[in-house]
């Protein structure tokens, strides 16, 4: 494994930020990949590494945060006891001993060095009802509600090796990038939302949206296969599609280029 490390940082694959790679792996060790999924722009580095790409631009994958969605679906009294003792906070505090719990937001943590990890789960339908919001107990993060959340937990999955700045694999489990994308695009038609976000919102569906429709042909932006999402978002389709192909067949730079390091 160190030997093929080294390749990997050698051959200029090893991509993913150390603190996101490792907290992948240790999810994993935790076996909570099923129970907590890598959202957010985290969530790319799995898209380029299933089409076998690299993201051009550094920007696209800038971020100071990783967002963990709890799928609350899910009943977490089968998990391990050490990892319900230590729950979340414990595990991130294996990566690196200064993250801390905030006290007024207590959904997330933050390290020395000012990243940040947020916990936030589907809105609870009804809003009232009883689900899981932490994985450990009282001292541990506890889940954020936000709206439409849902739709990521009614896709499959997508599970893929990533490899880390450090030149190890991490093991990543993402939303589907049809949802992704479809999810992205209609949050920047909202109104409520941050204007500053709506820009880079909109740049990411149309990207894992290439990606998907040049790269992962076995995922159709069909009404069947989106069935599970409402049908005016699942309409939001047709636009990541036509740009797709617009882009595809004019001289616009796709933002992304095969890996011959694959």
């Amino acid at each position: 494994m160190a030997e093929q490390a080294r390749y990997c940082k050698a051959a200029r694959v090893a991509r993913v930020p150390r603190l996101s790679a490792a907290l992948g792996r240790e999810l994993w060790r935790a076996g909570l990949e099923d129970a907590v999924m890598i959202v957010g722009t985290n969530a790319l580095y799995a898209y380029e590494a299933a089409c076998g790409v690299q993201i051009l631009s550094a920007g696209r994958l800038e971020t100071q945060d990783i967002d963990l969605l709890l799928d609350s679906r899910r009943s977490l009294e089968l998990i391990v006891p050490e990892t319900r003792r230590g729950g979340l906070i414990g595990i991130l505090r294996k990566i690196d001993k200064s993250f801390t719990v905030m006290d007024k937001a207590n959904f997330r943590a933050v390290n020395d060095r000012g990243f940040m990890v947020d916990l936030i789960r589907p809105m609870p339908k009804p809003p009232w009802k009883k689900q899981p919001d932490m994985v450990g107990k009282k001292a541990d993060l506890k889940a954020a509600d936000v709206q439409h959340l849902d739709w990521y937990l009614s896709a499959p999955k997508l599970r893929q090796i990533v490899i880390g700045e450090d030149g190890f694999p991490a093991p990543f489990t993402v939303p589907d990038p049809r949802v992704f994308a479809l999810h992205k695009l209609w949050l920047s038609k909202q109104l409520g939302r941050d204007p500053l976000k709506k820009p880079k919102d909109r740049e990411q569906a149309f990207l894992v949206a290439a990606l998907v429709k040049r790269y992962l042909p076995q995922k159709k932006f069909s009404k069947p296969e989106l069935r599970m999402l409402p049908r005016e978002v699942a309409q939001l389709a047709d636009e990541l599609v036509d740009h797709a192909r617009a882009e595809a067949k004019s001289n616009i730079p796709s933002g992304f280029e095969p890996s011959d390091r694959r």
